[in-house]
């Protein structure tokens, strides 16, 4: 299985190589920032399926930012996440993982994915599925334009509340594929 930095370092690299299907989102998609508790976050995360090490850290600039790296790799950009909340309710524990690389923020290009809070050294996280949400915005479910091409829809998704409560529904994303980090020890 791919390492959750590979998988969103080649997502983010071949949609902007490639005509793939994608989907966009600002910065500012999601309810509001996520408070993130930097003893959830801190430290080095390995995929439950590979020895790979990735290493989040939370910023002390902004509560929601959470920058990922790979030790051992000079030529790896940091990625950045602004981990939003998706819903107003509590007590589910999903956000939304809004993704740039560092070096490369342009308004209106990041990356989304779906993410579990860290919780008891456990992460979990999910792609979005491009086809069916190109597909929800044609028919009006949801918000925002998608742009046809010969290989794959680009969509991009606007930064609206019923967008989110939208997005929780599960044909949104690939849940049979997550990816699973463990904190190192």
């Amino acid at each position: 299985m791919k390492t959750l930095f590979r998988g969103i370092a080649v997502a983010l690299l071949a949609c902007v190589l490639t005509a793939c299907p994608e989907t966009t989102v600002n910065d500012d998609f999601g309810l509001k920032p996520a408070i993130l508790k930097t003893a959830d976050w801190n430290g080095t995360w390995t995929p439950v399926d590979d020895d790979d090490a990735l290493h989040f850290a939370v910023t002390n600039t902004e509560p929601d930012l959470l920058v990922l790296t790979e030790p051992g790799k000079k030529d790896a950009k940091p990625i950045e996440f602004h981990i939003r909340r998706a819903s107003a309710d509590s007590q589910i524990k999903l956000c939304f993982a809004v993704a740039h690389e560092r070096d490369a923020k342009k308004p209106g290009t990041a990356s989304l994915f779906l993410m579990r809070t860290a919780e008891e050294g456990v992460l979990y996280t999910w792609s979005i599925n491009h086809d069916t949400v190109a597909a929800a915005i044609k028919s009006g479910q949801l918000q925002g334009t998608v742009k046809p091409d010969k290989d794959g829809p680009h969509s991009h998704l606007d930064s609206t509340a019923a967008n989110y409560d939208k997005l929780l529904e599960p044909q949104f994303w690939n849940w049979s594929d997550p990816t699973c980090l463990k904190r190192a020890k």
